[in-house]
């Protein structure tokens, strides 16, 4: 059994018991080596890993959501990341119970890395299986006043536009009223997301920022320079001219 498996397998018994101080001290322990004094944290994609392990060992488990909450609610940086990628795993076939568990973290959320895991491997899946309602609440997201909510929802937008390549006019409608954020952790994620839409529709992301040249807003200029780096050079060009840059 490789690493990854076994330390999944040793954290589904442990949770199995409903221990999380157990469980706690095991991560900590089985990851301690995990770090070097260059490497200051544990390797996000070995924690992914061993998420997704877990996530599939805890599929049918009726207790899956109440331990993992309490692992979420009692752990640092390290636990969080494992129970994203379980939940991510279990989305795919509980949309229910996975939707239910990211409502309930919500006010959790305050770094970028977290904010990120969630969209790339939860709110992704969610999306996928029903369009209409996460991109309901994700509008709710991107009007609140806490910026990790908004950067959130923008970046569900990079992975749903991968899944669903066909979707770019939906990815830049919810983008729209966006494009004069303040917020810089925001803005690079609406930069991110138009540059992920690019590579499925350029012709109609540089439409999008055309029409926000004439904003003369810094903050809209500055996500338009952001947004339009994998436009062909002459279009990049053209939108440098336009926002006299």
């Amino acid at each position: 059994m490789n690493k990854k498996r076994e330390i999944a397998k040793m954290i589904y018994n442990e949770l199995k018991n409903g221990n999380i101080d157990s469980t706690l001290s095991l991560i900590s322990k089985t990851l301690e080596g995990e770090r070097t004094d260059k490497l200051r944290f544990t390797r996000t994609p070995l924690l992914n890993s061993i998420g997704d392990v877990l996530g599939k060992l805890l599929l049918k488990e009726s207790y899956k959501f109440e331990n993992l909450m309490e692992l979420w609610k009692n752990g640092g940086r390290d636990e969080k990341l494992i129970v994203i990628s379980a939940i991510g795993r279990i989305s795919k076939t509980d949309y229910n119970g996975s939707k239910r568990f990211i409502l309930n973290i919500l006010n959790d959320i305050n770094d970028w890395e977290i904010c990120d895991q969630i969209a790339l491997r939860i709110i992704v899946n969610l999306a996928i299986q029903n369009q209409k309602d996460i991109f309901s609440l994700m509008e709710e997201w991107k009007q609140s006043d806490n910026k990790w909510l908004r950067r959130l929802a923008v970046a569900t937008i990079p992975p749903y536009i991968r899944a669903k390549k066909h979707e770019s006019k939906i990815c830049l409608n919810f983008l729209d009223n966006l494009m004069k954020e303040q917020d810089k952790d925001v803005k690079k994620a609406i930069g991110w997301a138009l540059r992920e839409i690019t590579k499925k529709d350029p012709e109609s992301v540089f439409k999008f920022l055309w029409k926000w040249t004439k904003t003369s807003n810094k903050n809209t200029n500055w996500i338009i320079k952001e947004g339009m780096k994998k436009l062909p050079q002459d279009k990049q060009k053209e939108l440098m001219v336009l926002i006299g840059g």
